[in-house]
């Protein structure tokens, strides 16, 4: 199982959120790049990338800083937030990023994903953020009628192979992961691969993931827990 650990961009800095609450944010360093490179020295493998502000704003914010941790690190980068269209994607994709991460244009334009997962496969991810069952948009602000099982099944349709599931209401709050939301998702799947989010809080919490591997489970984003130094990044890697 992958460790993932994650770079939530905001105004430039490395910031964490409460469930996605942009007026609770906590800025761990001015420095992205560097923090990227932190990663990787520490073995990771991927590196989860999101621009805050373009999840809130609908576009893109910081590709220009985007485009220096990706000069910076050698390991795979996977970007989200505020990717809505083919131009954005194209962007992206033309600064050396790995994987695009959609999230509120997947669960509002069923023409639009399946024309981007059949032309561009695998480095087409879809991040099913949910509150309660339920699909979260623009920036988790508004929760759809659309149930989280629902779009995967879809999904998987469209011929995706890999999906993000971030429980909001576990996410930055150290409360360790929704594992029964989890097991619903992984039941929902055929083939594609799940990356879970949301509420890691310990190694443990890591070791309760890794027996979900064979059911399909890939990685496990982590955010909080490493910047708060709850667990040694390194030796999680290693073990995972």
């Amino acid at each position: 199982m992958l460790v993932i650990p994650a770079i939530d961009i905001k105004d430039g800095n490395v910031v964490r959120l409460e469930r996605g609450d942009f007026t609770k944010v906590k800025i761990y360093s001015n420095d992205p790049v560097s923090v990227a490179k932190e990663f990787q020295a520490q073995g990771a493998k991927l590196l989860h990338v999101v621009d805050l502000d373009g999840a809130f704003s609908g576009e893109l914010k910081n590709l220009a800083l985007v485009r220096k941790i990706s000069k910076a690190v050698s390991i795979p980068i996977q970007l989200g937030g505020g990717i809505r269209t083919q131009e954005a994607i194209d962007s992206v994709l033309s600064l050396g990023i790995n994987r695009v991460i959609l999230g509120t244009r997947a669960c509002e334009d069923e023409a639009f994903i399946q024309s981007v997962i059949t032309g561009l496969g695998e480095k087409i991810v879809v991040s099913i953020d949910a509150k309660d069952g339920m699909v979260a948009t623009d920036g988790w602000k508004n929760v759809s009628k659309v149930k989280a099982t629902d779009l995967v099944k879809k999904l998987e349709l469209f011929g995706l192979k890999i999906l993000i599931y971030t429980d909001i209401a576990r996410d930055g709050m150290l409360g360790g992961p929704n594992i029964e939301s989890l097991k619903e998702i992984l039941n929902a799947r055929d083939k594609a691969v799940i990356i879970s989010s949301g509420g890691i809080s310990s190694f443990e919490d890591l070791l309760k993931l890794k027996m979900f591997e064979s059911q399909g489970l890939l990685g496990a984003i982590v955010g909080k827990a490493v910047y708060e130094k709850k667990f040694n990044l390194k030796e999680a890697i290693e073990k995972c």
